[in-house]
């Protein structure tokens, strides 16, 4: 005969399965539910009707913040709006404000973690128990007790603070700061390489316009002195072999006009895209005339070149920058190594009906040290040690490459003056005797294809002119670059192009000769 303890030994075992049997199941459900919604997942590729939208979208975004060009443009003008309408440049000053961003997102890293919690306990049945004896494994006479409601709510309000990871966040924070400064400094090379390339492209458009006129009224005159050797040859007025001879000389003549003619069309559209002009808008360059069309000075020396070099230089800049870097992840290295001290404190509550106090304060202090960081930290720290050791080289080579490109450059725009000068000396002798041609009253097909020779020759030399003329430009840009001389001023209001372009003339004006006045101090953290 059984007992009411055997029988209550025997039923309290076997009744916690089949409280526990009802809400398995729907968890079960759920976690099957979701398991099948995961997989059910599939690619999704974009139709030709999105990319068709897209491509609208892109297109009508392109330059829809850039105001008409209304006046022709002179090379201030296009350097005001790429710096202000370069979708290249719009990418650097964003991740100049990313860089920014991530920093002070950092500096949270450096405060107290304050965690709130909040929950919700359910259960179909008391948390309920009973108690065995410890020797004879006995289940006790009583009646199972429970001290828990079946419906509970506890949340928390605690403050926690650790000082291993304060410290990593304090090297993070240095490390970010640093790379704020650097994406200052990518932005002002990219700076000098936008307007190298404005100033570039600004020439060659004026080129074209210029020579639009010239090369078109040469290649119909070329056209009709043709037609009359082909005439003479048909009537067979004149040797043949003499008229296909120039024949060949006209046709010569026609394909290196039309050579330049086309080399010379793409130049509009190479600056649109640079001013963030949409393609295919038309506008005029505000073409000098040739006797203002003149090479800028440059008379600083070289040593003093030096000098600024070492001091403004991007590149330079960002090279310490990274040394720097390289330090902090040593001190991150070394910091790591170290336990964590943790300490917290906070406010609870817990809704138990069975609690003597519903809510308290807490706080506690713990201490943790990762062993394996232990391990395995002097190999990274003689890691970071051998990246000091490679930023402190890149430095170092960094500094004789600034050097040597401040004596390239400066040799460059010497090479570049004197190739100006060359060409415009040719271009003086050709439009002379291009003056004197058209001068001579001689009616006949040799005096028109000696007419088309020689104003072939005068456009060919009035390009290179301008070409030689740009490579000048080019090269006072590198020569800036390299000393860090920032295409813009300190300071650069908010304002319209217009503006923006005066003093961008306003700053060009003062760096010309090699004056510092306009230059100013680098500005890194300039925005």
């Amino acid at each position: 005969m059984k007992t009411n303890t055997d029988t209550a030994a025997a039923s309290t075992p076997a009744a916690a399965p089949r409280a526990q049997a009802g809400p398995r199941k729907p968890l079960m459900a759920l976690a099957s539910a979701l398991l099948l919604a995961g997989c059910a997942v599939k690619p999704e590729p974009f139709t030709s009707q999105d990319f068709a939208a897209a491509a609208v979208e892109r297109k009508h975004a392109i330059g829809a913040e850039a105001p008409p060009v209304l006046r022709p443009m002179t090379l201030p003008d296009a350097v005001a709006r790429a710096v202000k309408y370069n979708l290249d440049a719009r990418v650097r000053v964003m991740e100049q404000a990313q860089a920014l961003g991530q920093l002070d997102a950092a500096q949270w890293d450096l405060l107290p973690k304050i965690a709130a919690k909040a929950g919700y306990d359910v259960r179909s049945e008391y948390n309920s128990s009973v108690s065995r004896t410890l020797y004879s494994r006995t289940n006790s006479t009583s009646e199972p007790t429970f001290s828990s409601d079946r419906e509970v709510i506890n949340a928390d309000l605690t403050l926690g603070w650790n000082l291993l990871d304060f410290g990593v966040g304090y090297f993070q924070a240095k490390v970010q700061a640093d790379r704020t400064l650097i994406a200052a400094e990518r932005r002002r090379k990219s700076l000098h390489v936008l307007t190298q390339d404005v100033r570039t492209a600004w020439w060659r458009a004026a080129t074209a316009q210029r020579l639009r006129g010239d090369v078109a009224s040469t290649l119909t005159a070329a056209k009709a002195a043709l037609d009359a050797l082909r005439r003479e040859e048909t009537e067979g007025l004149r040797n043949p072999i003499e008229t296909l001879r120039q024949q060949r000389v006209l046709v010569e003549y026609m394909r290196q006009l039309e050579t330049i003619e086309q080399d010379l069309a793409v130049a509009k559209a190479e600056l649109a895209s640079l001013i963030g002009v949409p393609p295919g808008t038309n506008f005029s360059i505000a073409v000098p005339a040739d006797a203002a069309a003149r090479a800028p000075k440059w008379a600083m020396p070289i040593a003093r070149m030096e000098e600024v070099a070492l001091l403004r230089n991007a590149d330079l800049h960002e090279s310490m920058y990274n040394e720097r870097i390289s330090v902090q992840e040593t001190r991150k290295a070394i910091m790591r190594m170290l336990p964590g001290v943790g300490l917290s404190v906070g406010r609870n509550y817990n809704s138990n009906s069975f609690l003597v106090a519903n809510d308290w304060y807490g706080g506690g202090a713990q201490i943790a040290w990762n062993l394996v960081n232990v391990l395995s930290g002097p190999e990274a720290v003689r890691a970071a040690q051998q990246g000091e050791d490679v930023a402190k080289a890149r430095s170092l080579a960094m500094h004789m490459a600034v050097l040597s490109q401040a004596h390239i450059a400066l040799r460059q725009y010497e090479i570049a003056v004197k190739q100006y000068e060359r060409a415009t000396d040719l271009n003086e002798i050709d439009r002379r005797v291009l003056a004197h041609s058209a001068a001579r009253q001689a009616a006949d097909a040799q005096g028109e294809l000696e007419r088309v020779a020689n104003g072939t020759a005068m456009i060919l030399s009035l390009l290179r002119r301008h070409q030689a003329l740009a490579q000048v430009h080019a090269a006072l840009g590198r020569i800036h670059a390299t000393l860090g001389l920032d295409p813009l001023p300190d300071e650069t209001a908010d304002g319209d192009v217009q503006a923006l372009a005066k003093a961008i003339e306003r700053h060009f004006a003062g760096l010309e000769g090699g004056s510092l006045n306009a230059g100013g101090a680098p500005s890194s953290a300039r925005k």
